[in-house]
């Protein structure tokens, strides 16, 4: 008999418990005290999640790029061979795209490594074996051309 008062007793202590977190949520709910509902407000203008690519030229030929890899030792000379674009530094302002610039992203082994901002660069202390680079060409506010060039090669 005493078994089944403290389990009667733990099961309304819990009803109670349930009941009293309800009608808080309940009520937080109700007065909305973070103003999440202030949050939509259609009379202001709304900001775009992101630039959009600048707009090609009439008669512009889109980017191409291939990629010349000579490895030496544990250094790779890669040489970005480009047509009708142009590496420029990043400008900081997301709205200045300007269609046939930009820069590189550098991806080997399927990792991000970083950005390219002229033709020729270095890659040092590889590992022996073999690697897969992958460069992608980007407007200087990081939207891609959708144009890549991808090249295996080996370290002895």
């Amino acid at each position: 008999m005493k078994v089944f008062i403290v389990s009667l007793r733990n099961l309304i202590l819990g009803g109670i418990v349930f009941l009293i977190v309800l009608v808080a949520g309940i009520v937080l709910l109700v007065k909305d005290p973070l103003h999440v509902s202030d949050s939509y407000r259609p009379e202001e203008p709304s900001v775009p999640a992101s630039a959009l690519p600048a707009a090609p030229p009439d008669g512009a030929a889109k980017p191409t790029l291939n990629l010349d890899v000579k490895v030496e030792g544990s250094t790779a000379d890669v040489k970005l061979l480009t047509q009708n674009f142009q590496f420029v530094e990043d400008s900081g302002d997301p709205n200045q795209a300007v269609f046939g610039q930009g820069h590189a992203h550098l991806y080997l082994n399927g990792e991000p490594k970083g950005m390219i901002y002229h033709p020729e660069f270095l890659l040092k202390k590889l590992p022996k074996g073999e690697h897969e680079l992958r460069v992608e060409l980007n407007y200087s506010n990081h939207l891609p051309y959708k144009v890549e060039a991808v090249q295996k090669f080996v370290v002895q």
